[in-house]
């Protein structure tokens, strides 16, 4: 885990004016999970945790944890570059339950071959 992850979920906590009691309650833990989330080092969250707390925070999993943001886009896109973008971006908003059934039919589908039937 990135050292620097507890200064920076208490910066990113006070700075949407939230205190510990608050973080806790829209993530379903105790009070002090955040806090020593925030002051001992060493903490390992699961990644369902870090997602619930990015999304409380308003920031993506990548910034909570201090991950390099991934380069711009650059020049126009196709409509079928276009058209990923969408699916991979309606992917991200799924639940857990549904991203995995969205996982289980794209392993059905590249298992298929054209004219067969999965």
């Amino acid at each position: 885990m990135d050292p620097d992850f507890g200064p920076r979920l208490r910066q990113l906590r006070k700075a949407k004016k939230l205190t510990l009691q608050e973080i806790a309650d829209q993530i379903g833990c105790t009070k002090a999970y955040v806090w020593a989330l925030e002051r001992r080092p060493g903490q390992r969250p699961t990644a369902d945790r870090v997602q619930a707390i990015a999304k409380v925070l308003g920031v993506t999993m990548a910034e909570l944890m201090g991950e390099p943001a991934p380069p711009p886009i650059t020049g126009a896109m196709n409509a079928s570059e276009g058209a990923d973008s969408a699916v991979i971006s309606a992917y991200i908003a799924l639940p857990p339950e549904k991203k995995q059934l969205f996982q289980d039919l794209l392993q059905v589908v590249q298992r298929s071959t054209p004219g067969e039937n999965p």
